[in-house]
């Protein structure tokens, strides 16, 4: 596990650089390595330990569909919004099924719910208000649907790691809220603020970290 986490931090280190080059299959490679792994850790940490009935299912199908994500972002940002999308809602239902699991009720992290709800509801009223800002065009509606969920997902991990006892669940936890981040870096690096290195070098970061904490709280 070790040399796993060794490689995986090296090649986001390489990713650092190969985001910019020239040849975009040496970033499309290094992008599918990392995806890749912690779907391979994934698999091999739900084949050992839980049966396909299981909701941990669910999180198997948000790892494949956040796999898929990254390999279509490279040559179609739609596309691989659209299996984000789709991840983060299976993300949401497994940490609402692991918080019911331990006798939590929707009276207890509902208030994530409501976080989520207020986050989008600023987004809106930006995007309306200072369009000269938030330049998003045909992608204002995607992009509200899209944040919807990935607010929803990091909300929700967050309820659960501050209600739930043990390290795997903190560590799934803060791996959605960083999941989350990444995702608010990547909308001001294309719609607000244009091309800026530290910015996408940032989402990566924050990216890549949070899908290795989520895996790595599985095992």
């Amino acid at each position: 596990m070790t040399l796993f986490v060794i490689v995986y931090l090296v090649a986001l280190f390489c990713y650092f650089f190969t985001r910019f080059s020239d040849k975009k299959l040496y970033r499309a490679l290094n992008k599918y390595l990392m995806a890749t792994m912690y779907l391979v850790l994934g698999i091999v940490t739900f084949v050992r330990k839980y049966e396909f009935t299981s909701y941990q299912t669910l999180l198997m199908a948000a790892l494949f569909f956040a796999w898929l994500g990254d390999i279509f972002l490279v040559f179609d940002f739609g596309r691989g919004g659209d299996f984000f999308l789709a991840g983060n809602v299976c993300f949401t239902l497994f940490e609402v099924a692991v918080m019911k699991d331990h006798g939590l009720h929707l009276r207890d992290f509902g208030w994530a719910f409501a976080v989520s709800g207020i986050m989008i509801l600023l987004f809106i009223l930006a995007c309306k208000f200072k369009p000269e800002t938030f330049k998003l065009g045909k992608m204002r509606i995607p992009m509200t649907f899209y944040l919807m969920s990935i607010f929803t997902h990091g909300m929700t991990g967050m309820a659960m790691a501050m209600l739930l006892p043990g390290t795997n669940y903190v560590m799934m936890g803060i791996g959605s809220v960083l999941f989350m981040i990444s995702d608010m870096i990547l909308v001001t690096y294309k719609f607000v603020l244009g091309d800026n290195i530290w910015l996408i070098r940032a989402n990566s970061l924050t990216y890549f970290t949070g899908l290795l904490l989520i895996v790595l709280s599985t095992v």
